[in-house]
């Protein structure tokens, strides 16, 4: 595969491969440094002309490996403990049985903004600030003078209105309505 192939399937499987990551460090700011490791060593694997018969596959062994590393480098036994042989192994099963075309995540990601547009304004707002500016729910709950587990009981109900809002939306598409 040429590297410009390789960047191109490395740009569009990030949330994918950044999702793997997270699944196995379960540490947001952990998993983009190790992405970033990863993607570097991506790029330098394909340099070496590698022939890779499936991006993902190939690209999460690596990521594995990274992450593993990481662990090694920071000292973090008990992160090493737990991305042992088989939790890894589960990990990565599920990410194959669950993988997505790239095209599936487009429709899904153009999906959810249009369910995110739907959502009521203190959901959206609680998504938005969780999701994407990344305040944590003790933050969020100070500024809307409530309790954190009053937000986290708010978010999951968000979480399930937008995963529903998705599903009809796809099963809607599958069956031409």
């Amino acid at each position: 595969m040429a590297q410009s192939e390789i960047v191109r399937k490395l740009l569009e499987n990030r949330d994918v491969l950044l999702g793997f990551i997270y699944a196995l460090t379960r540490d947001y700011a952990v998993a983009e440094e190790v992405f970033q490791e990863t993607s570097l060593a991506i790029l330098e694997e394909s340099q070496k002309l590698t022939k890779v018969e499936d991006f993902l596959a190939w690209s999460r062994e690596i990521a594995r490996r990274r992450v593993a590393e990481y662990y090694r480098k920071t000292s973090r036994r008990q992160g090493v403990e737990q991305l042992s042989g088989s939790m890894a192994e589960i990990i990565a099963q599920a990410f194959v049985e669950n993988e997505l075309t790239s095209d599936d995540q487009q429709t899904r990601m153009k999906y959810l903004l249009e369910c995110l547009e739907q959502l009521a304004g203190r959901s959206r707002d609680i998504v938005v600030r969780f999701y994407h500016k990344r305040e944590s729910l003790k933050n969020i709950a100070a500024a809307l003078n409530w309790q954190p587990d009053s937000v986290k009981v708010s978010l999951s109900r968000a979480r399930k209105s937008l995963a529903d809002c998705i599903e009809t939306k796809m099963a809607q598409e599958t069956h031409g309505q």
